[in-house]
């Protein structure tokens, strides 16, 4: 990097936007009151054997991204996020993933949660030392995708690791830094909420979110 560039960086301040956006927001408290029974190996030996299914990803605009999305993205290319710090491996959209990982994770768990598992998405993300997700809020374009004829309002989302915490792991809700994990901890993670995530620490960091309709709500036979 030239001086010109970071005097220019810190005087035009491309996060200004972002940051009077999340500082706009409620502050809502996050913690885990349910877990999974889940069995870690499984979902490693899932992601080994599925690697065909896996999209590399890493920070860079969508075409099915929001217009929000879509700019914030390209500000945080400004900042130096690129595939070499925001890299992960992510299953579930491409093929059978989704339907492979809604059965790993099994009924018996899904039921924990009172979300009817014909409309799950699941997205099992492998993030590796030295990456991370800035910090950001979901909309519900991927599950659109998807479940074409879905009613947004309807939706829950949640997350959850399938390893135990490790150094260097941590995930940020809200105004709440998650650390100290159990594998199957559940976190529920309301859309709209700013959250991010970094692995800085030396193993790959196992991590599932998790979208369906809530039970209760009748209308999920016509997605």
């Amino acid at each position: 990097m030239e001086k010109s560039e970071y005097v220019n960086l810190l005087e035009s301040k491309p996060w200004q936007e972002m940051e009077d956006t999340f500082n706009d927001l409620s502050i809502v408290p996050i913690r885990s009151t349910k877990q999974f029974s889940i069995n870690t190996q499984d979902w490693i030996d899932f992601s080994i054997d599925n690697f065909e299914l896996a999209s590399h990803k890493w920070e860079q605009p969508k075409s099915h991204y929001s217009d929000d999305g879509k700019k914030w993205n390209i500000v945080n290319n400004i900042l130096g996020r690129n595939k070499h710090n925001s890299f992960e491996l992510s299953y579930g959209m491409l093929g059978d993933g989704n339907k492979q990982i809604v059965d790993l994770l099994g009924l018996d768990n899904i039921s924990i949660l009172g979300v009817d598992p014909k409309t799950v998405l699941m997205k099992l993300i492998v993030k590796f030392p030295g990456h991370g997700m800035a910090w950001h809020r979901d909309y519900w374009d991927s599950y659109i995708l998807k479940f074409p004829n879905c009613d947004p309002t309807k939706l829950k989302r949640y997350w959850f690791s399938v390893a135990d915490w490790q150094d260097g792991h941590v995930f940020q809700v809200s105004k709440t830094m998650i650390s100290h994990w159990k594998k199957g901890d559940i976190f529920e993670i309301p859309f709209g909420l700013g959250h991010a995530s970094s692995n800085f620490g030396y193993s790959p960091m196992f991590t599932v979110s998790f979208t369906g309709y809530d039970e209760s709500f009748t209308g999920y036979q016509e997605l």
